[in-house]
């Protein structure tokens, strides 16, 4: 909306007369093609996009919990197609020296699992948080695909 109205001031301003008090240089036609395009330009998504997409947030107490996301993050591969996600791994102190350890794709907990500060099990857990979480992110785009699909658009009318 603002861009399209300053578009058009600018093209506005273009053509002003030149028996105006403001000297200005005639667009080039290559501007005024862009302008064109941006303003005719159809918007028909429906989904909100996320300034800062595919977000990893870290928020780990223990250094066990640390190592564990250092390890995702350095696993970590996002499907193709995916966006809008932010993904927080999250700790909660469970018994002894072993802790909780979340991971949540936009709030909605994906993976959860014991901690142990031993590296075997830090390194099977890590490979089993980030398949877990792939495969959620890829069948979360594919409904969504379906649900947004050509087949379920109809007129209303059974």
């Amino acid at each position: 909306m603002i861009v399209g109205t300053v578009l058009s001031v600018l093209l506005s301003i273009s053509a002003v007369s030149q028996t105006d008090s403001l000297k200005s240089k005639p667009l080039p036609a290559s501007l005024k093609k862009i302008i064109q395009q941006v303003i005719l330009k159809p918007t028909n998504s429906n989904d909100v996009e996320i300034e800062i997409d595919g977000l990893l947030v870290d928020d780990t107490k223990t250094k066990s919990g640390k190592d564990f996301y250092d390890l995702f993050y350095a696993n970590w591969d996002a499907p193709n197609g995916s966006k809008n996600f932010t993904i927080t791994v999250s700790e909660k102190p469970f018994r002894l020296t072993s802790t909780l350890i979340q991971v949540s794709i936009n709030d909605n907990v994906v993976y959860q699992g014991v901690l142990q500060p031993r590296q075997d099990i830090l390194e099977a857990l890590t490979e089993e948080a980030v398949a877990t979480t792939q495969n959620y992110l890829a069948n979360y785009e594919e409904i969504t695909r379906q649900l947004n699909g050509e087949d379920l658009a109809g007129s209303g009318i059974y």
